[in-house]
């Protein structure tokens, strides 16, 4: 069973997160845990998760393509 979970981020990093989910043909929730399984499944602790998480994010910024602005269409087309 899944359960939903709400984060909060800054506006600037979810555009890069989406268009770096759209460009691996994911919803931003898929492409979100497959990070979080990749994370679990290198052993990390329950303390680091967090950490982890945010340094993956932090890493998803080096995919952005100069600040360019998409529109929602643009975001969803798969």
């Amino acid at each position: 069973m899944t359960k939903n979970i709400t984060i909060r981020m800054d506006e600037q990093l979810l555009k890069e997160v989406k268009h770096i989910a759209v460009e691996q043909d994911m919803s931003v929730s898929a492409w979100i845990v497959q990070v979080v399984k990749r994370e679990a499944h290198q052993g990390i602790t329950y303390e680091d998760a967090g950490a982890g998480i945010m340094r993956l994010m932090e890493q998803a910024k080096d995919y952005g393509d100069g600040g360019k602005t998409y529109s929602r269409d643009e975001m969803h087309e798969r």
